[in-house]
């Protein structure tokens, strides 16, 4: 784009608008485990674009620079690239409806169809989202959409192409692999992953408004998309209904089989061992399983008339281990933590840096939060708790904010585990660990401040 189209581009506030924030968050944190950092500064620039040349076709883009410092770092490595520079494209799309019930869509966007707020069965195309704070995952996926929006009735069909490398947040290879092996797949320790198939995803999805209820049937076909399904199809529901100050949903997807990893029966205490014998240190056994399966999120949200916000969601995670195999996962991550990480695979394009990352092992969660915006003004006040119902470990999220000008908002928060009951969890000689204590930090305490332009 010229000079000069900018110049113009931005002496027509009707056609171009930029927003954006420059954001400083400082953690400070209780090390457990290699790789974490005492102290933690994260610094974003975020710009914001939308054009909009025609009441029907606008541009939008969504894009971050991030620079990371950390000290104080327990052990192991001292460069990781999680405390490294980066950018983050977020959203880039093109979104067009050259007629009223036609609208066509292609770029980056993040797109989630389900009514769930903190859990999202459906959704299998986006970079995961921090359950405790749902909405900072802002970043999406690579796509092309063709909808069919009316008053009462929708029909969308979405094809995704999986980002398989990336480089300054732009995707370097999309859907196939890249020809020459990462390095990461010469290592030994960790199988190469690499292959020949087209990894992709295809979603469709019916919604309706029935009886004041959103309903939303939803029909997915993938192929190596963010997990080892082969050519998988699975159906969705999303039912969603308000009454009064009160909204309720409910999402399920159903499934054949599970993508789990178990760890091989032994290795997760010699693990050296396994690897001269030859024997695989995890693997995936129901992959081809025929047992039907499900993930599914029922809650509801209650709007107090003081401004008040209080939800609850509780989230059956079919995909989650069992005992057995949550002590034999729970005990390689406490002594390997990057082999059990590299065993669990991660999507080349993480999207947005969360607070709290969070990858469900168990099979039942619960999530209770309130908010109470405008207390004393300009204060917020924010609770969240997430449980692991199985262990009863949790992980306790106070936080308050201030904003002292409308440009200007500080927060500090605090991210908490608790262990839950000993015998219910992971037993490592005479120590005990919950699902939310099992990570390499313990308590953080975290004051971020953002800037709005």
């Amino acid at each position: 784009m010229t000079p000069l189209v900018l110049l113009l581009l931005a002496q027509s506030p009707s056609l171009v608008s930029v927003t954006g924030y420059l954001d400083s968050r400082t953690t400070a944190a209780e090390t457990l485990g290699d790789g974490a950092a005492g102290l933690n500064e994260l610094v974003e620039g975020n710009v914001q674009l939308k054009l909009t040349p025609h009441e029907r076709f606008t541009v939008q883009a969504d894009a971050s620079l991030f620079w990371q410092g950390a000290w104080f770092l327990h052990g192991g490595d001292r460069d990781l690239p999680q405390y490294r520079p980066m950018v983050v494209l977020s959203e880039a799309y093109v979104d067009a409806s050259p007629q009223e019930s036609v609208r066509l869509l292609a770029g980056k966007k993040r797109i989630v169809w389900g009514s769930g707020l903190a859990f999202n069965p459906t959704d299998l195309l986006n970079p995961p989202k921090d359950p405790t704070n749902p909405t900072f995952q802002r970043a999406g996926a690579w796509l092309g959409m063709l909808e069919f929006p009316f008053e009462k009735v929708a029909l969308s069909a979405v094809v995704s192409g999986k980002t398989m490398q990336q480089y300054a947040g732009l995707p370097t290879a999309l859907v196939w692999y890249p020809p020459s092996p990462s390095f990461e797949a010469t290592l030994g320790w960790v199988p190469d992953v690499r292959d020949d198939e087209a990894h992709w995803a295809f979603m469709s999805r019916l919604y309706l408004l029935v009886a004041d209820t959103d309903v939303t049937v939803s029909l997915a076909y993938t192929n190596l998309y963010n997990d080892a399904f082969q050519n998988k199809t699975r159906p969705g529901l999303s039912l969603s209904r308000t009454f009064g100050g009160l909204e309720v949903h409910g999402e399920a997807l159903w499934q054949a089989g599970s993508s789990r990893v178990e760890v091989t029966d032994g290795c997760e205490v010699s693990p050296v061992q396994c690897f001269l014998r030859g024997v695989p240190l995890a693997s995936r056994p129901f992959l081809e399983a025929d047992w039907l399966n499900v993930n599914a999120v029922v809650g509801g949200r209650y709007y107090f008339e003081d401004g008040g916000i209080f939800s609850t969601e509780y989230f059956y995670n079919g995909d989650g281990h069992d005992p057995a195999g949550f002590q034999r996962l729970g005990t390689l991550f406490k002594q390997y933590p990057a082999l059990v990480q590299a065993a669990l695979g991660q999507s080349q394009d993480p999207g947005t840096p969360q607070q709290f990352a969070f990858v469900p092992l168990r099979r039942h969660y619960l999530l209770l939060s309130y908010q109470k915006p405008q207390l004393f003004d300009d204060w917020t006040v924010f609770a969240s708790v997430l449980a692991s119902l199985e262990d009863l470990s949790m992980q306790l999220v106070p936080q308050v904010s201030y904003e002292p000008w409308q440009w200007l908002r500080l927060t500090l928060a605090a991210y908490i585990p608790l262990p839950g009951v000993p015998e219910w969890g992971v037993t490592i000689g005479e120590d005990s660990y919950g699902e939310f204590t099992l990570s390499a930090y313990g308590t953080r305490v975290l004051f971020t401040a953002r800037a709005f332009f």
